[in-house]
This record gives structure tokens, sequence and C-alpha cells, in this order.
């Protein structure tokens, strides 16, 4: 497995694992503003960093991405959200942990962040763990997060990761 930069080629297959992450789970991948991964890579700025995870052998195949989207503000800018991606078919194999690792690493140590922030639903335990076995805090729940395919209005966790917090 390889971690990289994101590329505009890796467009579609950022798109393909968010669409059968979407139909499952109806959180998507994107924020509000954003239709799809060519134009969330396009609007990346120089404060934003997306990698990907890849397989190294032929074929080569995207199985996962994160983003870590720095808050523009210059007060704020030791601040970023945090968002990831798994393909299903790689689920449970570590692969967003070494994602989140590199992702936390960046942060930490070259971009220098005080704070990386992520929302979770909370009936997205494999996420949650994930989380906290990188160093995220439960700092509160927001109500009614979104809707689930059924329907019905999920609550999120709101995690942060402090770097100098012990």
């Amino acid at each position: 497995m390889r971690i990289r930069p994101v590329t505009p080629k890796d467009a579609e297959s950022i798109d393909n694992i968010n669409a059968k992450l979407t139909k499952e789970r109806f959180s998507s991948f994107f924020d509000g503003n954003q239709k799809n991964a060519e134009q969330l890579i396009a609007e990346l700025t120089q404060f934003d960093h997306m990698l990907v995870l890849e397989t190294e052998t032929e074929p080569q195949e995207l199985c996962a991405a994160v983003l870590l989207k720095v808050n523009h503000q210059i007060f704020l800018r030791r601040m970023a959200t945090l968002r990831i991606i798994v393909d299903q078919k790689w689920q449970g194999q570590g692969l967003g942990k070494a994602l989140m690792e590199t992702a936390l690493e960046l942060a930490d140590n070259e971009l220098m962040m005080e704070r990386v922030e992520v929302e979770i639903p909370t009936d997205n335990v494999g996420a949650l763990k994930l989380c906290k076995a990188a160093g995220f805090k439960v700092e509160g729940i927001a109500k009614d997060w979104m809707r689930n395919p059924d329907g019905h209005l999920v609550d999120a966790y709101l995690m942060a990761h402090c770097r100098n917090a012990k």
C-alpha cells in the first residue's frame, strides 16, 4: 500500500467509494457545497491537504482518502477538520488507521495544527473506534445531525485531537 497526495485523476475513484458508502450510510465525504470529488480537489487551497491510499501492485486501486481542511481565517489557522473515507471492501484491514496516522502526523508535526476535529455519526461504531484509537476525544453530541437512509435523524459525536494534550 502507498499513501500519496491526491491528483485530479483520483476523482472518479473517490466518487465511486463515496457513492457506495453514501448508499449505505447516507453520509458523504463531501460537504454541502461540493457535488463530487473533481470539484473538491479543484477547490483545495494552499492550506488543505488530501491524501489517498492505493495498492502498489497492478492493477492499482484507490482504497481510501483523507482530507485535512485547514481553517482559512488567520486567527484559526491552527485548526483543521478531518474527513476520511475507506472503500467497504478494504475496511477492517488497518488501512483507515494507517491513513489517519499519516494525516495526524502531517497535522501535528508539519502543519503544527493545535486541533483537528471530526464529526462521527453515533451509529458508525467503526469510525468511532478508529478516532478514539487515534487519540480523538468526544467533546459533545450534535443532535439530529443528519438523516440516515431510512429517513431517521442520527446524532453525531463531535470529537477533537489536540496536539499537546496527553
